[in-house]
C-alpha cells in the first residue's frame, strides 16, 4: 500500500459526522436597538465537529453525534465547551441590504454564563471561515472576518442578488471541537426566478484557462467517498503542478445540500502537494442533490470550480 492511500486510510478512520443542536436566545439585548433599522441581531444555531479535515453539519438542528473512538478533553488545561455552552449572536448593518451594497456582519459568541468567548484556534491560517451562499446556490463567497477581541468578530461582503442567504461561520473556541454556526439574511428587491438545480453532466469545468476534471469514487449516500481533482492547461492539455498553497493547503472543498441543510468543509488528505491532481475524502449524508465548490490558488490568485452531483 502506497503512502497516499495509507493516509487515506488513516483519514477515514478520524472522519465524523456531526449534528446540530439548537440553542435558547439571548436575553436582554438580542432585540434590534429601539428606533435603529441599521442593525439586525439574530440567533444561531451550532454544529459541533470532532474533525477538523471535513465535517458535515445539518444545518437544521436534529441531534448531535460524538465518534466514540475520539478523545474530547479540552487542551492547554482549558475546560472543554460543547455547543450548549455557546450563545451567539449575529448583527446585520443595513437590516436589509441592497443587492451589490456593503453589508457590515458582526459575530459575537458568549459562554453560557453570558461571558465573551475570547480565545480561538488558528484553522488553516484564520480563526474564522465565513461562507456565504445564494438561496440558488449561483452565488458563493468564502471570506475571513477579522478578531476585534472580547468574542467579536467582524467582516464586510457585498451580495449579488436579492433574495435569502445563508452563512456558515467555522471557527474553533480553544480547548473545544471546531464549531459551525449559521445565519440567514434578507437582501432586498424583488425575488428573482430560480432555475432548479440539475446535475452536471460533465464533470469537468473550464476556469481561467484551466481544465478541472472531478472524479468521485462513490455517489453512494451516507458511505464515505474520495473527490479527486485533476487539473490541466485547457489549451496544452499539459498537467499542472504549479497550484499554490491555498490557506494552507492544496484546495478546500465547500459542499451543500440543494436545500442547503446540511453542509461540508472539507479539507485534502494530503496538503504538502502541488498538483496536478487534489485528493479529498468526505461523506454524502443522504441522497439527493448536492452543489461543491472546489477552491484553489494559482500564480496568487484564487480560482473557484463548481460542480453538481446526486447522491443516491
Amino acid at each position: 500500500m502506497n503512502k497516499s492511500a495509507l493516509h487515506t486510510k488513516k483519514y477515514r478512520k478520524r472522519t465524523v459526522t456531526a449534528g446540530i443542536i439548537i440553542l435558547g436566545l439571548l436575553g436582554a439585548g438580542c432585540g434590534s436597538p429601539a428606533g435603529s433599522d441599521h442593525s439586525q441581531h439574530a440567533m444561531s444555531n451550532v454544529a459541533v465537529t470532532d474533525e477538523h479535515r471535513g465535517h458535515t453539519a445539518n444545518a437544521q438542528g436534529d441531534e448531535m453525534e460524538h465518534d466514540s473512538s475520539e478523545n474530547h478533553s479540552g487542551h492547554n488545561g482549558l475546560e472543554q465547551m460543547s455547543a450548549a455552552d455557546i450563545k451567539l449572536e449575529w448583527r446585520y448593518s443595513p437590516v436589509r441590504p441592497d443587492p451589490g451594497k456593503e453589508t457590515n456582519i458582526e459575530l459575537f459568541l458568549y459562554d453560557h454564563a453570558g461571558k465573551a468567548i475570547e480565545k480561538y484556534d488558528v484553522n488553516h491560517e484564520k480563526l474564522m471561515h465565513l461562507i456565504l451562499v445564494s438561496e440558488d446556490l449561483k452565488d458563493f463567497m468564502h471570506i475571513h472576518p477579522e478578531y476585534k477581541g472580547k468574542g467579536k468578530f467582524e467582516a464586510a461582503a457585498s451580495f449579488n442578488k436579492s433574495g435569502n442567504y445563508k452563512l456558515f461561520a467555522d471557527f474553533i473556541p480553544t480547548g473545544s471541537p471546531q464549531m459551525t454556526v449559521t445565519s440567514l439574511l434578507q437582501v432586498s428587491g424583488a425575488k428573482q426566478a430560480q432555475e432548479p438545480l440539475k446535475k452536471d453532466k460533465n464533470l469537468t469545468k473550464i476556469v481561467d484557462g484551466i481544465a478541472v476534471s472531478l472524479n468521485i469514487s462513490s455517489f453512494k449516500a451516507d458511505q464515505e467517498t474520495d473527490l479527486i481533482f485533476t487539473l490541466s492547461d485547457e489549451k496544452t492539455k499539459e498537467p499542472i503542478s504549479d497550484l499554490q498553497p491555498y490557506l494552507g493547503a492544496i484546495g478546500h472543498v465547500v459542499i451543500l445540500s440543494e436545500d442547503r441543510s446540511r453542509y461540508l468543509h472539507v479539507h485534502p488528505n494530503d496538503d504538502n502537494r502541488n498538483g496536478p491532481t487534489a485528493e479529498f475524502s468526505t461523506r454524502f449524508p443522504e441522497p439527493g442533490l448536492y452543489k461543491m465548490w472546489g477552491q484553489f490558488q494559482r500564480g496568487g490568485k484564487t480560482f473557484i470550480v463548481p460542480f453538481t452531483i446526486e447522491a443516491e
